[in-house]
């Protein structure tokens, strides 16, 4: 028979409350049973008043906007009405079915007033709670970045300069500028009109060529720290990009998270993204894995001060033309400190180039000219000049080390370790796009996300190795295993008789 609901609501209900409707396997009842949220009081306490009208509780503040980083709701509007409506959400938070929850400016107003330090406390919090729960240990360290969307259209771009606003507009200017300067004979003609500010990719005056340095040369006026990307697999955007260290048992806890720029290169964080590593874990770095955008020299040289056993793998040194030959061609003579090309010459060390920390071996003055093998190696006729890195030696044995069995094994789990966590920041936590504008406030965003990870993480962790259950399940338990001694002793009864 077809059923039918008719829904009628009530004016008062009996025997019902918040936490009979939470299930005991809740994702929010293991944290508020795990973590202790008390300590933001103290660190708040700080930035508000000993007089005037009491404020929200802080750690409600910072209960929801964990709930907004946890569940994926990047709207600050929209998380403010999933609390009022969500009764897990009201129960995480403490408030019952009578209470009005907190207006979404209460976040906004909360993000202004608290400093960065706060919040890279509260990320520091979520690493000692994944130690506590046995996450956390010495071991590899996978350093890596990932663009982020920022919050801008690529048609917000402008010219810098025409950012700045001048005193009289371009049609005033001209009028002026005819009126103090008498143009003499050309009296009778009417200034020329302004056509107007060039368009942000082509440039004024004669020629319209293609904007050699975007970043450079253009900025958004919706968010000016903002800077131009383009990815195949990212597509032409503006963005931030943010640098990750995990680490951990099985690389489940994220140890370090800076925010920068879209353009700034990965290479030039591997040191502070390690620094911020070892100061916020307070644990050392054995290894430190990476894909070769942070194979450099500079870096390989850093990490070997540092004593550092680097699994980064790098592209080959040597010349990149076509059809000319590259220093593989050329024997290294250690003992000389010089290169033996083919035809018998030694290239000798000619400079030291401390700008790109590299040595220029040049061959003798006249000596490519008549070469046999001229057109493969020095086609121009001008000495072959070789450039050899001072971290060359380091390349190499990294290389060696990537290589063997060991590193093998460490690239394989930098894609499931470091790029999975990426993964389900973007799909699951809101990463894929920045929530507000401006790096500082992009970090924010950074570290919070980073703290909702860690948490969750560490809470599954505590529930599965032996932490206390719901009581719930412990009676669902217990009645289990009484039943089945029941019938385990009426069987045995049977089996006697």
């Amino acid at each position: 028979m077809l059923g039918q609901r008719d829904f009628d609501t009530k004016l008062y209900y009996y025997n019902l409350s918040l936490d009979r409707l939470v299930p005991e396997d809740h994702l929010l009842r293991r944290i508020a049973a795990g973590v202790d949220f008390s300590f933001v009081r103290s660190l708040c306490r700080p930035y508000y008043s000993h007089t005037g009208q009491p404020s929200v509780d802080p750690v409600v503040i910072f209960k929801i906007l964990l709930l907004g980083y946890l569940y994926g709701i990047t709207s600050e509007r929209r998380l403010a009405q999933e609390v009022s409506m969500h009764l897990g959400y009201r129960w995480f938070l403490g408030y019952d079915f009578d209470l009005p929850t907190p207006n979404h400016s209460v976040l906004s107003k909360a993000r202004a007033r608290f400093g960065p330090e706060v919040f890279e406390t509260f990320f520091r919090r979520s690493i000692d709670l994944c130690r506590e729960a046995g996450l956390l240990e010495e071991g590899p360290v996978y350093v890596d970045s990932t663009l982020i969307q920022a919050s801008a259209a690529v048609d917000s771009l402008v010219r810098k300069e025409d950012r700045a606003q001048p005193p009289l507009s371009i049609e005033e200017y001209v009028q002026r500028l005819y009126a103090e300067n008498d143009p003499g004979s050309e009296a009778g003609e009417e200034p020329p009109r302004s056509s107007g500010p060039a368009s942000p990719g082509k440039r004024s005056g004669a020629g319209s060529g293609r904007l050699q340095r975007p970043n450079q040369e253009l900025q958004s006026t919706t968010d000016p720290e903002a800077t131009l990307v383009n990815r195949p697999e990212f597509g032409r955007h503006l963005a931030y990009k943010a640098h990750v260290a995990v680490a951990g048992r099985r690389g489940q806890v994220i140890t370090a998270a800076v925010a920068t720029t879209g353009a700034t290169a990965d290479e030039h964080l591997l040191a502070e993204v390690l620094w911020q590593h070892r100061r916020l874990s307070r644990l050392g770095v054995p290894e430190v894995v990476a894909d070769a955008k942070y194979g450099t020299g500079p870096n390989y040289l850093y990490l070997d001060q540092a004593g550092i056993p680097a699994f980064i793998p790098t592209t080959r040194f040597g010349n990149q033309h076509t059809g000319v030959w590259g220093r593989e061609h050329f024997t290294w003579l250690p003992e000389e400190d010089a290169y033996l090309c083919a035809a018998g010459q030694r290239l000798r060390r000619h400079s030291n180039m401390t700008g790109t920390q590299r040595v220029r071996y040049l061959a003798p003055k006249g000596a490519c000219v008549a070469c046999i093998f001229r057109s493969l190696c020095a086609p121009s006729g001008i000495e072959r000049a070789l450039h050899r890195s001072w971290a060359l030696d380091l390349v190499e044995a990294a290389q060696d080390r990537v290589a063997g069995p060991k590193g093998k094994r460490r690239m394989a789990e930098r894609k499931t370790r470091i790029e999975g966590t990426f993964g389900l920041a973007k799909e699951l936590h809101g990463l894929r796009r920045t929530r507000f504008r401006g790096r500082r406030w992009v970090q924010i965003q950074l570290w919070l996300t980073a703290a909702a990870m860690n948490i969750k993480r560490a809470v599954r962790r505590m529930t599965t190795k032996g932490r206390p259950a719901a009581p719930a399940m412990l009676l669902s338990r217990l009645l289990t295993a009484l039943v089945k001694g029941l019938v385990w002793s009426a069987s045995t009864s049977l089996s006697k008789a």
